[in-house]
């Protein structure tokens, strides 16, 4: 007789947000779904501000520091919605706390941030993920399915652009140069992540 063996779903990830940017409840909202992952924490600097995202989010804890969050031990993973200009700094702290990172787009605002924030994360065993969403679409998929698959040809060129409008440039932290702002890196980091990706 075969025995029945029943296989259950892992446990949900742990994901804690580093910040309370409007990107973080945009976040949030995406992710509330999902039987695979759950928001347990937020923090911000300011204990009144992590406390009203905490309530408006229905996210269980808030922490009144960065540190604090990065030393829960219920959180799996650290989002971090921060100014392009922290991404490096609490991306390595993350990954010192051995926290997984997934980190919004820029990852960072040049190439020895970058290396120096893989560098932590291979040396801590952890996994730090920059969060093009697109990278796990289907269409994604399809698209290099018909690229690798010769089905399309050689790419030779590629041509891509991306924009939005913003309503108020002067006080849009997209546009503040000394904290990692400017189109090349919010916008324009799109189409090159997907410029990479189809050119190998």
């Amino acid at each position: 007789m075969k025995k029945n063996t029943r296989f259950s779903a892992p446990p949900p990830i742990r994901i804690g947000i580093l910040g309370c940017a409007n990107i973080a409840r945009q976040f949030t909202r995406d992710v509330a779904p999902s039987p695979a992952a759950r928001i347990v924490a937020v923090a911000s600097r300011n204990a009144e501000t992590a406390a009203a995202f905490a309530a408006a989010q229905g996210i269980g804890r808030h922490h009144g520091s960065y540190e604090a969050l990065l030393a829960d031990p219920e959180v799996d993973v650290v989002y971090l919605p921060l100014p392009n200009s922290l991404h490096a700094e609490w991306a390595i702290k993350a990954a010192e706390a051995g926290k997984h990172v997934l980190c919004e787009k820029p990852l960072a605002t040049g190439l020895a941030q970058a290396r120096a924030m893989f560098d932590a994360a291979q040396r801590h065993g952890v996994l730090l993920l920059e969060a093009y969403p697109y990278y796990f679409q289907p269409q994604t998929g399809r698209m290099l399915s018909l690229l690798q698959g010769g089905e399309v040809g050689e790419v030779r060129s590629v041509h891509a652009g991306f924009g939005f409008t913003l309503g108020n440039p002067q006080a849009n932290i997209r546009m503040q140069a000394d904290l990692g702002g400017g189109a090349l890196l919010d916008a324009g980091s799109y189409p090159l992540s997907l410029i990479r990706l189809v050119m190998g």
